[in-house]
């Protein structure tokens, strides 16, 4: 006699339904992952356009549209920190090395803007350039006699 016991077809039946259930598992978590991205491309869009209206008004730094919220923080740090100089384009090793002057570079600031833009509990975080205008014309966190 030809043909397939009940527990060859049970043994079947029970493969095929575990592959059945990973592919299903595959296709939702593709599915939450691309739902992510998503929002993250929304996010960057809405990131990209108040970028641009910054560059044309560098003093509004907050603003609400709909369920998207915007934010920009001006900040900065100097450039000694944690006993470690950051030395922008300088070589170390050079002949120059001994011409550096420590104190002065212990005393400069790095600035920049921080946009935060959030939407559906979701946030993107983007680090601009530090805009003179802004800090010339706004009364924020940096006047402008205290540039170095």
């Amino acid at each position: 006699m030809k043909g397939f016991t009940l527990v060859e077809i049970l043994v079947a039946v029970l493969v095929m339904g575990l592959v059945v259930t990973a592919s299903l598992k595959l296709v939702m978590l593709s599915e939450r992952g691309l739902a992510q991205v998503r929002v993250k491309e929304d996010l960057l869009e809405e990131a990209d356009r108040y970028m641009i209206e910054l560059s044309v008004d560098p003093t509004n730094t907050f603003g609400i549209s709909g369920d998207v919220s915007w934010n920009v923080e001006e900040k900065s740090v100097n450039a000694f920190m944690d006993g470690a100089l950051i030395l922008e384009g300088l070589k170390l090793f050079s002949e120059q090395a001994a011409s550096i002057d420590v104190e002065k570079l212990k005393a400069r600031e790095y600035r920049w803007r921080e946009l935060e833009v959030t939407k559906k509990n979701e946030s993107i975080k983007l680090f601009l350039p530090y805009s003179e205008l802004a800090d010339a014309s706004s009364g924020d966190l940096f006047k402008s006699g205290d540039r170095r």
